[in-house]
Formats: C-alpha cells, structure tokens, sequence
C-alpha cells in the first residue's frame, strides 16, 4: 500500500493560518455590525434572515468539523510523538471538544490548534509536518463550506436588500467587501 505524501509544513503556512483566522474572526465581527445594524434600524425581517444565515452556516461547519475530530481520533498516531505529543488542542477529551463544538466554537479551536502546531513544526522544528499540513487542509475544506453555506447566500441577501430598498448604507458596502 502506498502512502500519500504531504509537503513539508513551511513559514508561509504558517502565515496563512494566522491570516485565516484573523479573516475569520473579521468575518464574524462584520457579520454581527450587519445584524446589529439591521436591527437597530428596525429591519428586523432582515436582521431574523442575516441571523438564520449566520446559524446555519455556523451549525454545519462545527457538525464538519465534528464528524472530521471523530475521524481523526481513529487515525493511528493521532496525539503521539507524530502529532507533537498533545499538541492537538483537546486530545483525547471528547466530552470537551463536544462542549466547544455545541456552543459554536470547535472551528475556532481548529485554527488554534492548527496555529499551534506548525508553530511547533516551523519554529521548532519538532516532528509532525504531515500533521500540520493535514489540519491546515482541514481547515480550508471548513472555510469553503463555510462560504457556500454563508458568504455566498449574504451577498446575495445585501444585493437583494440593496435592490429592494433602493438604497446603499455604508455597512452593507463594507459587508459586500469582506
């Protein structure tokens, strides 16, 4: 049997993991102005639609990324000396990273521990690249879902509000940029 090679975890990995969670949580905080906005000027319609949006996307994505840390327990080697020796944020402790995942927060603790990881695998050069380079395509499978289940359906409900109301605000162009 074949083994899949991956590359060689580098700097500009790193890099990117760091970007990509900032984006994400820029991502959230435009998203929460928007809501925030609509329902201070009373539009709640759009407020109660911009939310569902919100939830939903963010329901699926923490249920991906469950079922993928279900996964990845069964994997041989996961949280031994090939994944750093507990470097994977929650371990072995299922019951913790459910906890996470139900209040919305297990893809953050992704980025967290992805972060971790090559940090330890570039700057100290430890052991599991492969494993860092496997988490970092984990978390870009997530953040694609993530825009077709959410970003995608928003700019199509700013255009459709722009439309519909004949008028622009400023968050909603704001919004259409992130």
């Amino acid at each position: 049997m074949e083994r899949a090679t991956f590359s060689k975890y580098s700097w500009i990995d790193f890099a990117f993991s760091v970007i990509g969670v900032c984006t994400f949580l820029v991502d959230w905080g435009s998203d929460v102005w928007v809501a925030t906005e609509f329902y201070c000027r009373g539009d709640i319609f759009w407020f109660g639609v911009l939310v569902g949006l919100m939830v939903l996307s963010s329901v699926v994505v923490q249920m991906f990324s469950w079922f993928w840390f279900q996964y990845d327990r069964k994997l041989p080697g996961f949280g031994s000396v090939q994944t750093g020796g507990g470097t994977v944020l929650f371990g072995d402790r299922v019951k913790l990273s459910c906890l996470f995942h139900v209040l919305q927060l297990g893809f953050l603790c992704r980025h967290i521990s992805a972060i971790r990881q090559g940090f330890r695998v570039w700057w100290w050069k430890a052991e599991g690249s492969e494993y860092a380079v496997y988490l970092t395509h984990d978390l870009s499978m997530l953040r694609l879902i993530e825009t077709f289940c959410e970003s995608a359906p928003q700019l199509t409900l700013m255009i459709y509000v722009m439309l519909q109301t004949n008028k622009t605000r400023t968050v909603q162009c704001e919004f259409s940029l992130v």
